[in-house]
């Protein structure tokens, strides 16, 4: 009788180890815990893990899913996550990987119960693989060390200084934005258009109007400086210096030439919104964002419209071409990462009026 009973109770113990569906019950007792970890659907749409930057890739993945908690009005736990600089210190100690993969030993996030999606880990860790670096990046897939892939961060080299001379007047940098601003927009000179015959979306086109000979009679100064109905843009001359700019580009041989020393000399501090913001808004935007009718009914020409649009978040979205936002200057051209720099600085400054 004692071997039957004993055999009773081995069959029932095996009997509830084959229920996989039992709740697991919490050691005090009450409320029975879910286990469950859901996964967030992935920032990514296209899970582009190729080509991968901060701006574009990683920080969209902290914005959506890390930045509501770990910021600098809120800074759960004590970690702030809101910028560049912030985030470096727990790339290195492996924190932030570990947390957002709920490696054993550190805190789960977004939160216990949630994941980050696949793709969005993948980015991460293959950014952080390559020293975590701002701009793009191809690293490889299947890091050495997937759980703590920042043990060993090689040395990086400084860049060799990059100076740009402040009497040159740069095509890319400066003309081309220009142009294409207030001049190669839809139902005037851009590729579709082509307004009497010109395009000024490019060196190659814009050199057609350009006389290197004798600059004062190129028909591109000559546009800038008419009255009337030749004059360019139609809706207003260009700011003297914008045309004193075109014109010294050309008596300096209109050369397709560039210099960013974004990389190297870029000043992000005490950003001033007079000196420094609106001479990029001014280059790059306002051609198309001003006047009667904006492109858009996006106005940038006042300070007052500007501020707008860096407190909702569409001012840095687009220029930093973020996913959701319109591109900005376009789809296919950006300001240099110094300038983006710039102005996401001011905007976390407060984006007063200086």
């Amino acid at each position: 009788m004692k071997h039957l009973l004993l055999l009773v109770v081995a069959l029932c113990f095996w009997a509830c180890l084959q229920d996989k569906n039992l709740p697991v019950q919490p050691s005090g007792g009450g409320v029975v815990i879910d286990t469950t970890i859901n996964e967030i659907p992935g920032t990514n749409a296209s899970c582009d893990t190729m080509l991968i930057s901060f701006d574009k890739s990683v920080w969209p993945i902290l914005q959506a899913n890390c930045i509501a908690c770990h910021s600098a009005n809120i800074a759960s736990g004590g970690v702030d996550l809101s910028s560049y600089a912030k985030i470096t210190p727990y790339v290195k100690n492996g924190k932030l990987y570990g947390s957002i993969t709920h490696a054993s030993g550190y805190k789960p996030m977004p939160s216990a119960t949630m994941k980050l999606n696949v793709c969005d880990i993948t980015i991460i860790r293959k950014w952080i693989r390559g020293s975590s670096p701002s701009g793009s990046i191809l690293v490889d897939l299947n890091p050495m060390n997937p759980i703590d892939p920042v043990i060993n961060i090689p040395a990086v080299q400084p860049p060799s200084l990059v100076t740009c001379s402040p009497d040159t007047v740069y095509f890319k940098q400066k003309i081309l934005p220009l142009l294409v601003s207030n001049c190669a927009m839809s139902g005037c000179h851009d590729a579709i258009s082509k307004k009497d015959g010109v395009i000024l979306t490019d060196y190659t086109n814009i050199m057609r109007e350009v006389r290197v000979s004798n600059p004062v009679s190129s028909d591109l100064y000559r546009s800038l400086i008419a009255t009337g109905e030749d004059r360019m843009p139609p809706a207003g001359s260009l700011p003297a210096d914008q045309i004193n700019s075109v014109l010294t580009w050309i008596k300096q041989g209109a050369k397709n030439n560039s210099c960013d020393a974004s990389a190297t000399n870029c000043v992000t501090t005490n950003i001033s919104f007079k000196a420094t913001v609106l001479p990029i808004l001014k280059t790059n935007c306002i051609g198309c964002h001003s006047g009667t009718k904006p492109s858009g009914n996006i106005d940038l020409a006042t300070y007052t419209q500007v501020q707008k649009y860096a407190v909702n978040g569409k001012l840095y979205g687009s220029i930093a071409h973020q996913t959701g936002f319109i591109p900005m200057p376009s789809a296919t051209s950006t300001l240099s990462t110094c300038e983006v720099s710039q102005i996401k600085s001011w905007i976390n400054a407060g984006s007063i009026n200086n």
